[in-house]
């Protein structure tokens, strides 16, 4: 049925008012907005369980390590900042490279794994190579694991005393002490 303007006899056919319009645009920016938000959550959720499965392996990997050689592979800068612990993880359980790795022959990491890796961390996306400066294992949100063994002779507060620490920041930005409870870690 059209509508008449008495005043000019024309005919209008029926459509939207501006209040119809924007209140349709509203509900879809709202939905489009929840809908983002799950999908932050979901893929937030899948990091964190890559970095929680990445753990364990390196763990087992440890645990491998630790059988064959009777210690802990040591970091050279053993503070458990930065990439040091990474590398040093990627090259003892990949068999590549041990320049990192307190006692080593100081042969670089080349991205190959040797024939006596201790766990495949390559083909579950652990690994990472930034521009040449050296492979190194990172969590599920793409940054690098930390790592540090126990020494009695350091001033640093570790948390498993007589072996090591292994941690992921996960999505905690600022990294500090009061983040913790977001933290990924073997303790």
């Amino acid at each position: 049925m059209n509508l008449t303007d008495k005043n000019r006899g024309r005919t209008y056919p029926p459509a939207f008012t501006l209040i119809e319009l924007l209140t349709v645009i509203s509900i879809l920016a709202i939905l489009m907005a929840l809908t983002i938000a799950g999908i932050s959550f979901a893929q937030n959720k899948a990091a964190e369980e890559k970095t929680r499965a990445g753990l364990e392996v390196i763990k087992a990997g440890l645990t491998k390590y630790y059988n064959q050689w009777g210690e802990y592979p040591v970091p050279i800068d053993n503070s458990g900042e930065g990439r040091a612990g990474a590398v040093a993880l990627y090259q003892a359980l990949s068999d590549d490279g041990d320049n990192e790795i307190e006692g080593g022959k100081g042969t670089a990491s080349d991205g190959r794994e040797g024939a006596d890796k201790l766990v495949d961390l390559k083909s579950q996306g652990h690994v990472a190579d930034e521009g040449g400066s050296g492979w190194f294992l990172i969590d599920g949100f793409g940054n690098p694991y930390h790592y540090r063994v126990y020494d009695k002779y350091q001033d640093q507060e570790f948390r498993n005393k007589n072996t090591y620490d292994l941690w992921s920041y996960g999505d905690d930005k600022e990294k500090r002490e009061e983040n913790e409870a977001k933290w990924i870690k073997n303790w």
